[in-house]
């Protein structure tokens, strides 16, 4: 595993962590791989509190092309997140369906 800043970032200090193997899916990854990501996410993490001082994270993956994945190939986002960074936060990564959050049931 290893970690890079996106080359598109959604925020200031935007990164992802990327398997050396080729893996298309999260779900993929061997046990071994899942738990080197797990803890490169926790020591990135550490490294952008110093750094970009982020108030909250956006952490995902678009698994598979009906989710947006752009490359085919597995990267998981660690995105800080900034208080004023959208007008409305809520609801985080269910923005990307339609509706107000306050409907959701």
């Amino acid at each position: 595993m290893y970690a890079r800043w996106d080359n598109f970032p959604a925020s200031p200090g935007h990164l992802e962590i990327v398997p050396f193997r080729h893996v298309l899916s999260f779900f993929d990854l061997t046990d071994q791989e899942a738990s080197d990501l797990h803890r490169l996410a926790r020591a990135m993490k550490g490294h952008l509190e110093q750094r970009f001082r982020p108030e909250g994270y956006t952490i995902g993956v678009n698994d598979g092309p009906a989710s947006g994945r752009s490359v085919d190939h597995l990267h998981l986002h660690i995105i800080p997140r900034y208080h004023g960074d959208i007008a409305d936060p809520r609801g985080g990564i269910r923005r990307i369906f339609p509706g107000d959050p306050d409907t959701w049931r």
